[in-house]
């Protein structure tokens, strides 16, 4: 504002001045130094006028000056910018027509600044290189700029004492409709911190707050719930990490080493537990029987599933000497086939190894083909036998397959999560890397071979979630 009031009063003061500029022209050219004296008259009274001359340069004085009644009391302090030094008449063979020059002065022990506005008078009629008559000069105080702001800081303060007793007034009004409210919910949130959730806050009204208030009241119901159901997860996570543990002790996962064979295992569940089975161990006669077997869908039922199929191929060796693979997968087949109630099937192979003559007898029910990796030419072939999966047709048949190994020779079991597994863009995994991997390690022994094979798999993955069961199974001949 004090600069806004500063740039008017200049403006009006330039105006003036111009005003005054012609009529003291006229006004010396008709030798009627009264017509000048009214001019200032009418000047004195714009606002901060202090002092108002004419100056002739013929004679170098004051043709007619006026000023105000603060200048006559201070004459003394204003004449050290009233004075007409050399330096003053040397600056008005430099002015220009028309150009008003407007200088900001101070005075010593006086407040506030004082505009001093000097402006040419020159000739009226003479076109060209006009004589210079005179220098009018105009003094303006800026008490008018000073007086409007105190004006406007009494208004202000005016206001701001009304203001603060009507914001006292409403303040109160607000601490008694809205601030109770609040500290009600306030209580009722530390009451629910402290683990109170049963604790409601009363509903008193139809409005927002009331409505904050039911909405409250709801959230506790629902962490209520949800404390429930996080008590009933644990509950459930537990029993799942206890199937878990059962499950892979199912699972021979440890190295079974003789002077014949290494054979090695692996498998893990896409969600705790799941459909994945693999189990092998020496018969009698010496010969090694082996099995693996992938329930359709995941975690608990399908771990039920294989829970069943353990079950029934245990049985069966407790009773039976007499051990074929397509008479186990046909046993499995038909006591799946046979339950109404389970709605899945499996895929499997069962495998008869006999390391004194190298010969492998084994039959395939649904399972991908089984990888045979011969030692003396690097190369892993595909054994691909058909077979229905486990559980469809009660009445279905299986084959038996025959080879033969030698030394250094491998038989490598897995089930589709191994090679259907996904990398962050859903690229499987595949049969070509799995058969490449195989073949890179052939040296290897067959803890080392899983361990790797499992180890690239979760590298190709980067991070993505498992979907499915993944179960791997190494045998070598020695």
């Amino acid at each position: 504002q004090s600069n806004y009031l500063r740039q008017n009063i200049i403006e009006n003061a330039e105006s003036d001045a111009r005003t005054f500029s012609f009529l003291t022209a006229r006004a010396i050219l008709d030798d009627d130094e009264l017509r000048i004296a009214d001019m200032l008259q009418i000047l004195q009274q714009s606002p901060g006028y202090v002092y108002g001359t004419a100056i002739g340069t013929l004679r170098k004085r004051n043709i007619v000056e006026l000023y105000s009644a603060e200048y006559n009391e201070k004459k003394e302090i204003f004449a050290q910018i009233n004075e007409l030094s050399d330096d003053f008449w040397d600056k008005t063979k430099e002015m220009k027509k028309d150009v008003i020059e407007v200088s900001e002065v101070q005075i010593k022990d006086e407040v506030g600044s004082f505009f001093t506005i000097y402006m040419p008078v020159f000739h009226p009629f003479t076109p060209k290189n006009p004589p210079l008559l005179a220098i009018i000069k105009i003094i303006i105080s800026d008490e008018v700029i000073r007086e409007s702001i105190r004006k406007n800081i009494q208004g202000l303060i005016l206001s701001g004492v009304f203001f603060w007793l009507i914001g006292g007034f409403a303040t109160y009004l607000l601490s008694s409709v809205i601030v109770k409210p609040i500290n009600t919910l306030v209580f009722g949130a530390k009451k629910v911190g402290e683990g109170d959730l049963e604790y409601k806050v009363p509903v008193t009204s139809e409005d927002e707050l009331g409505l904050l208030a039911r909405q409250f009241n709801d959230m506790t119901d629902g962490l209520k719930a949800a404390q429930k159901n996080k008590e009933e997860q644990a509950v459930m996570d537990d029993q799942i990490r206890q199937a878990k543990e059962i499950q892979e002790g199912m699972n021979p996962m440890n190295l079974l080493d003789t002077d014949k064979f290494q054979i090695k295992g692996y498998t893990r569940a896409a969600k705790g537990v799941g459909g994945d089975y693999f189990d092998f161990q020496q018969l009698p006669d010496g010969k090694l029987a082996l099995l693996i077997t992938d329930v359709s869908g995941k975690s608990i039922s399908a771990s039920l599933v294989m829970v069943l199929i353990k079950t029934v191929v245990a049985t069966y060796m407790q009773l039976f000497d007499f051990v074929r693979s397509d008479i186990i997968l046909t046993i499995i087949n038909k006591v799946m086939a046979s339950q109404a109630h389970i709605d899945k099937f499996a895929t499997g192979q069962f495998i008869i190894f006999d390391p004194e003559s190298g010969r492998v007898e084994f039959s395939n029910g649904g399972q991908g083909p089984l990888f045979v990796l011969r030692a003396t030419d690097k190369v892993c072939t595909e054994s691909k036998q058909p077979g229905l999966p486990l559980g469809i047709d009660e009445d279905n048949d299986y084959r038996v397959s025959a080879l033969n190994l030698n030394s250094g020779d491998m038989i490598i079991l897995y089930t589709d999560g191994i090679t259907e597994a996904w990398d962050t863009e859903k690229n499987e995994y595949g049969m070509e890397r799995l058969r490449e991997k195989i073949i890179e390690y052939t040296e290897d022994p067959v803890d080392k071979i899983v361990d790797t094979i499992i180890s690239d798999i979760d590298n190709f993955a980067d991070g993505m979630d498992q979907h499915d069961d993944m179960t791997l199974v190494v045998m070598k001949v020695k």
